[in-house]
């Protein structure tokens, strides 16, 4: 390498980063800085070292990096539009979108100025990610729309086409189009591993990873966060990787396979790269709160979560747990954050417009007001965007303010079927025993005869079914009757046949006397 130019050995360097390639990097990087006396190159050099930090989630560090990068190249207008264009995406990702915003402007200026177009496009796409940060979702689709519509290849041109596309499925996403949001992500992903941006696909996997979560895909969540696992200890582009693990970590705890989501969550918080952490540690905490049944536990995390999103408005997790987090803290009488954190979250709404935003807002605000029919209103408009998991969550709440009998077990099952299509197994026992107990309640307090048709089952049937409609998950069932799991599953399974029912949820209602 040593008689190589210059130009060549920083066009090595941005392949380098490119493919993900930090080691390779940083070598070149080291030696451009030690043997050339150029400012404007070493300006260039130094931006580089300023995106692989970015990369590997130091963003504070990476500011600073492109800030001595700016002072390096300041004579040279079209190398200081690369730097502030690329620069202006660490201050997004540090949350820093006033910074961002001037940083992306100048850069887009100069870059039209000198003809300089990767910085134009790259400027438009930090942009994109200031207006989504401040819930001007139409603002930030047309701005990521106008970036992946460039469609130059050649060096760098993945760099900022494939986050582009990402950008444009997060507007669409949080506009309630989840199905071209999917599209879109996709064709990002596809543009990185096409044209061989792979130190990005960590950070894209991810998020392709948490709108599937979101929809209710969790079998590709959970195939694409480990990916992004994969991909992030193999290039060293840390950043992602709070996002996915939380991600996949929220799935196993919903799930019941709880030691797997305390060992996700014991990685995620024993590789934080600062006090601060890092970009999805909401997802860290969410996971948290996912994998305990100590309501003390739960609302902590919950309100880990909700402390960590800093009061952006448009990120899509908060409308994931900003309502469970308002019904938790009106249980445990903290009644003034369960006001903030639904006055933030109607504020959030106002500017957003969209129906997900004020489906979440109305809960919030019907749950602090202690109103139920607002409430059922609400959950009416969360049905019509597609996400499943707020939508169990606000019937289950629903049921507890539910005057009615026969309005309690009907939120509770619509509960029970989203739960059970998602494979949340824990709280599809919740619903299963609080099923028992609005039963129960809405019995007649004359004596009954037992409910459900028992003369259908056999002995060993009888005894599973009873501890099944209890809540008990298989393994707890095997252990109470001293036999094995499988033998459970398969006495359930027969029990389900006999009774013409198709889950252990239908099978609680029915044998409470529901059906």
């Amino acid at each position: 390498m040593t008689d190589e130019p210059a130009d060549d050995q920083e066009l090595a360097l941005w392949l380098h980063v490119q493919a993900g390639e930090f080691d390779r990097a940083y070598a070149v990087a080291t030696r451009l800085l030690i043997m050339s006396a150029d400012p404007v190159q070493r300006g260039r050099v130094e931006a580089v070292l300023g995106l692989m930090m970015q990369r590997v989630g130091l963003m504070a560090d990476s500011r600073d990096q492109f800030a001595r990068a700016a002072v390096l190249v300041e004579g040279s207008p079209p190398d200081l539009a690369l730097v502030l264009a690329f620069g202006s995406l660490s201050s997004v990702l540090g949350g820093d979108l006033d910074r961002a915003e001037r940083e992306a402007l100048e850069a887009d200026r100069l870059g039209a100025e000198h003809g300089v177009e990767i910085a134009v496009r790259q400027a438009r796409t930090t942009l994109a990610a200031v207006h989504l940060g401040r819930g001007q979702l139409e603002a930030a689709l047309a701005l990521a729309t106008d970036a992946t519509a460039y469609g130059n290849d050649g060096v760098g041109q993945a760099e900022y086409r494939s986050t582009a596309h990402v950008l444009l499925a997060m507007a669409l996403a949080e506009l309630d189009r989840m199905e071209e949001a999917h599209v879109a992500i996709a064709r990002g992903v596809a543009i990185a591993e096409e044209e061989g941006d792979t130190g990005q696909l960590a950070w894209y996997l991810a998020s392709q990873a948490m709108l599937h979560f979101i929809d209710g895909h969790w079998a590709e969540a959970r195939d694409e966060a480990a990916r992004s696992i994969e991909h992030a200890d193999r290039t060293g582009a840390l950043a992602a990787r709070p996002l996915a693990w939380g991600i996949s970590a929220c799935m196993e705890g919903l799930r019941g396979n709880v030691t797997t989501a305390r060992t996700l969550i014991e990685q995620a918080r024993s590789h934080r790269l600062g006090p601060g952490a890092g970009l999805g540690e909401e997802w860290v905490a969410l996971a948290a709160a996912a994998s305990t049944d100590d309501a003390g536990e739960r609302y902590d995390a919950l309100r880990d979560a909700w402390f960590r999103l800093r009061g952006m408005p448009s990120l899509l997790a908060w409308k994931v747990f900003a309502h469970p987090l308002v019904v938790l803290a009106m249980e445990r009488g903290d009644r003034a954050l369960a006001e903030v954190v639904s006055a933030r979250v109607g504020a959030a709404a106002a500017t957003a417009g969209t129906a997900s935003a004020r489906a979440t807002a109305q809960c919030c605000a019907a749950t602090v007001a202690g109103d139920p029919l607002a409430l059922l209103a609400g959950l009416d408009l969360l049905r019509t965007v597609g996400r499943p998991l707020p939508l169990a969550f606000g019937c289950v709440a629903a049921a507890s303010t539910a005057l009615r009998t026969e309005d309690r077990v009907a939120a509770l099952q619509e509960a029970a079927t989203v739960f059970h299509r998602l494979g949340a197994t824990v709280w599809s026992a919740e619903v299963a025993r609080l099923l028992v107990d609005a039963a129960v309640a809405g019995s007649p307090a004359r004596p009954a005869a037992p409910s459900g048709p028992w003369h259908l089952l056999s002995p060993g049937e009888t005894r599973a079914v009873r501890l099944a409609i209890q809540g008990l998950s298989n393994s707890r069932i095997a252990a109470e009757l001293g036999t094995s799991p499988r033998t459970v599953q398969t006495q359930l399974a027969s029990a389900c046949r006999k009774c013409g029912v198709s889950g252990r949820v239908q099978l609680a209602g029915l044998f409470a006397g529901l059906s």
